[in-house]
């Protein structure tokens, strides 16, 4: 009988879906981990800072290893999907603009990935590498910046695979983006610690609004007229990522055509 073999395949697809999602959820385990291992070795062996004790960089590099899960640039991939496969122009007739579709991908793939994220939290903050915020205002004001830095990640991955209209093929820009971005936002380790050259250049550009500034405010490193600012910082980088993303896909949807008119 077919329906025993139809109940065995939707088994095991649904067994695949789980497992992935169970590597996924130890693989950010185990990053957390390594990093954390690797931190505890330099300070073990005179190379730490004197500025940044050992339990506060572990924490600090443990909720930022997280961060990185979420704002993994899942809208990148997707436009120059929907680019190569010619799946653009459905897209468009759509009574939901391209932008808001793209800005709903990247939500979704957030909320898929706090699936496995969450279960990860008791882990880490049994193992000692985490611990509750600062206080409840600091928490709060975290969740605050959160939410600016994943909009931030999100337009800038917007814009990045807007190009795909020119380039089609973003595989190499979207490598460098990945690296550079998780880098620059101090996911590795606190900007503050970073050499002066390299420091002064993260601080002017976006990524740091990203994973450093509500990773900071986290812990408590941020407080009173610095907080305000790095706020602020945030508040900039989404109004002017907002307005160039809409300048550039004026630009870009010009590059559409459309058989027959």
């Amino acid at each position: 009988m077919a329906l025993p073999a139809i109940v065995v395949a939707r088994v095991r697809v649904a067994l695949m879906y789980r497992t992935n999602s169970i590597v996924l959820g130890v693989a950010a385990l185990v990053q957390i981990f390594l990093v954390n291992a690797v931190w505890t070795a330099a300070y073990r062996s005179g190379a730490g800072s004197d500025a940044q004790p050992l339990e506060t960089v572990l924490i600090y590099v443990t909720l930022a290893g997280l961060h990185s899960w979420l704002l993994a640039e899942s809208v990148i991939s997707y436009v120059q999907d929907r680019m190569a496969k010619g799946n653009l122009l459905f897209d468009l007739i759509r009574p939901v603009s391209f932008l808001a579709q793209t800005v709903a991908q990247q939500f979704g793939f957030a909320a898929s990935v706090l699936v496995f994220m969450l279960p990860a939290l008791p882990v880490v903050l049994l193992t000692g590498a985490m611990r509750p915020p600062a206080g409840i205002a600091a928490g709060l004001v975290y969740l605050l910046s959160l939410t600016l830095g994943f909009l931030i990640h999100t337009l800038i991955s917007v814009l990045i695979g807007m190009t795909a209209f020119w380039t089609i093929k973003l595989d190499g820009i979207n490598y460098v983006y990945r690296y550079l971005s998780q880098f620059m936002a101090g996911t590795f380790a606190p900007l503050p610690m970073f050499p002066g050259w390299l420091a002064d250049l993260a601080n002017i550009l976006p990524f740091q609004a990203m994973t450093y500034v509500p990773v900071a405010i986290y812990i408590g490193e941020l407080t009173d007229d610095a907080l305000i600012q790095a706020l602020g910082v945030q508040a900039m980088w989404l109004v002017a990522l907002t307005v160039l993303m809409f300048a550039v896909w004026r630009r870009a949807v010009r590059k559409v055509v459309v058989q027959g008119g």
